[in-house]
């Protein structure tokens, strides 16, 4: 299982409140590592999504969560905070097929961002065919056909087309 599925599996059964169904043995363990993430989180990328949705009380996105906790899977914090939860797993393997099962939930699906014509200043503008498309099982999708465009004059479109 890689690191960041692991701290998700985790913080997913916590914050899924099904701590009860694994056993109440490791309760006090798991909560330990689940408020050792959140504090990381929370220090290291204070402006994530998942930050700012765990803060307002709302359910975060798990595709999101694994975004943001992978651009800090080096720090040392995290490393450290991996083999507890490694060790935690061992122990228990109620809790690993737990963690397991919601990991395989949590499935990294890139998000995409595509803009065409961006930034432009003119008199006119003339564009015939423009289209946008974005690969098939693609997460999360934004397509901008023009972004900040100032036209003074005529602006005359043809075929615009997105896909997603």
């Amino acid at each position: 299982m890689e690191p960041v599925s692991l701290i998700l599996g985790l913080l997913g059964i916590v914050g899924a409140g099904s701590l009860t169904k694994v056993g109440e043995n490791i309760t006090d363990e798991t909560l330990k590592l689940a408020r050792s993430l959140w504090s990381i989180l929370s220090q290291k990328a204070p402006n994530t999504q998942t930050v700012r949705a765990i803060s307002a009380g709302q359910d975060f996105d798990p595709q999101q969560a694994v975004i943001d906790v992978e651009a800090i899977t080096d720090d040392p914090d995290v490393v450290k905070l991996l083999d507890e939860v490694r060790s935690l797993l061992s122990s228990n393997q109620k809790l690993a097929a737990k963690v397991e099962e919601l990991a395989t939930q949590v499935k990294i699906v890139p998000s995409i961002s595509q803009t065409i014509a961006s930034d432009i200043e003119g008199v006119n503008l003339r564009a015939k065919s423009m289209k946008q498309t974005a690969p098939s099982g693609s997460g999360s999708v934004e397509q901008t056909m023009l972004k900040n465009v100032k036209v003074t004059g005529d602006i005359d479109l043809g075929d615009l087309t997105q896909e997603a």
